[in-house]
């Protein structure tokens, strides 16, 4: 059975509530007649954190061996406390690693809250921008980047014995092999903003860039890769293709061109976007892209937790 039949088969099976779960292997790797039980599988969850009119990121990984990792942290200015709420709901009281894609506050805005909230968390992936200065500039323009914050946050975590660190591209976060599967978690790129191929960039193109493997299955998280960055990687000869694709910067205008998405080639695309934003002239670009080429959207202000 080819992916895409498989996805919208998931989409057909959906319950008729707001919760949908995307299981990698379930929906991805089964085939149409079997999968026992036991068979291993990587759960992917986009956590409906926008429930009303402004964005934030926040993604659930569960591993077969039990390890859970969050990219991004964060839940809309307008609906806080929806990120905590979800993973106490879920009893999740153990994260392994979290993975901040950068450092705009509807991305790691609630990795405090979490911790305080006592959740362990073992170990934080950061892209941390190479001066205050990129960050400062941005402040002017918006309450999303906020240098003194940051550095509030990470004393937070040396207070707490958290370790952080800044990983490179080809860097491994996890490995959770298991029964011959390969399953990892796998930066693909990282730039500081301003040691890049294209010249200084935004706060948004320091976004970490990882790639989820669970056998022959890919799924590739962007952050808010924009649209300098992402021409190059357009360009590049990073290894892009995925079968699931995080829109980058919730589906907006100035996120990656879409010869990116050309390169990525998904099958189905998971945008962390409230409802309102996504049907806005700011997404059409984005929107028709993936409608003209029949590819399934799940967009969390509209459907939910996927």
């Amino acid at each position: 059975m080819n992916i895409r039949k498989k996805a919208f088969f998931a989409h057909a099976c959906q319950q008729p509530w707001t919760y949908v779960a995307l299981s990698l292997f379930a929906i991805l790797s089964c085939s149409w007649n079997a999968c026992t039980p036991k068979s291993p599988q990587t759960r992917w969850t986009m956590i409906n954190v926008v429930p009303g009119q402004l964005q934030a990121d926040c993604h659930l990984l569960e591993f077969p061996n039990g390890s859970r990792v969050l990219i991004d942290v964060a839940d809309a200015m307008d609906a806080p406390g929806t990120a905590l709420a979800f993973l106490q709901s879920h009893h999740i009281k153990h994260i392994n690693l979290v993975v901040i894609s950068h450092f705009h506050r509807d991305h790691y805005g609630r990795l405090v809250d979490v911790i305080k909230a006592g959740i362990k968390v073992d170990r934080v992936a950061i892209s941390l921008p190479a001066s205050r200065e990129q960050m400062d500039e941005e402040h002017q323009g918006t309450p999303l980047a906020d240098w003194d914050d940051v550095m509030a946050t990470l004393q937070f975590l040396r207070e707490k014995h958290i370790p952080y660190f800044v990983p490179n591209a080809g860097d491994r976060l996890i490995d959770a092999s298991t029964h011959g599967i390969p399953i990892y978690l796998d930066v693909v790129c990282r730039y500081d903003g301003v040691h890049t191929p294209i010249g200084k960039t935004d706060i948004n193109d320091t976004s970490i860039i990882v790639r989820l493997t669970h056998g022959k299955i890919r799924a590739l998280f962007t952050g808010d890769l924009n649209r300098p960055l992402g021409q190059y990687l357009a360009q590049s000869n990073f290894d892009l293709t995925a079968d699931l694709l995080k829109a980058p910067h919730h589906g907006t205008e100035g996120c990656a061109p879409n010869e990116f998405f050309d390169r990525v080639h998904p099958a189905v695309v998971l945008v962390p976007s409230p409802k309102a934003l996504w049907f806005s002239l700011r997404s059409k670009r984005v929107r028709d892209y993936f409608l003209g080429r029949h590819i399934p959207v799940y967009v969390a202000g509209l459907n939910g937790n996927v």
